[in-house]
């Protein structure tokens, strides 16, 4: 039996925010295939397993164990992974970090709190995905 590889990466230690960029992950289309990772030691073992076809990372700043930047600085660091695209989304207002995070190359950045027009933004630019656009309707299930 063959198992699909994991093609983006959500490293995200807030449900809320996880479960906004899965709805619109999958309004664009990209849902399929999608890892949730809560902590950045576990996120840079899965990054460095080879266990995944990945297209993107959501990469959350404040993370357990290993934050963000540690987590872009290694990405950046590694042949095989320094062109994946990144998407940062953090909280922090903090210049040096988001210095840091340009320097670092990444791909976008979405300040929280996170709306759903932030991400489908960050999604449409990472995947040049008009239906990232579309607002997600809540299910009245």
């Amino acid at each position: 039996m063959e198992t699909t590889k994991s093609r983006v990466l959500i490293v995200e230690d807030n449900s809320d925010d996880e479960a906004l960029l899965l709805r619109q992950l999958t309004k664009a289309g990209f849902a399929k295939n999608v890892r949730v990772i809560h902590n950045g030691k576990h996120a840079l073992k899965f990054l460095h397993s080879g266990e995944h076809d990945l297209i993107a990372v959501f990469l959350d700043l404040h993370l357990p164990e290993v934050n963000g930047l540690e987590i872009l600085e290694k990405v950046r660091g590694h042949e095989h992974l320094k062109t994946l695209p990144v998407i940062v989304m953090t909280s922090s207002n903090h210049p040096d970090e988001i210095a840091r995070c340009h320097r670092l190359g990444v791909n976008g950045f979405v300040q929280k709190p996170i709306t759903f027009s932030t991400f489908s933004k960050a999604i449409a630019d990472t995947f040049h995905s008009p239906l990232a656009f579309e607002p997600v309707s809540r299910s009245h299930e």
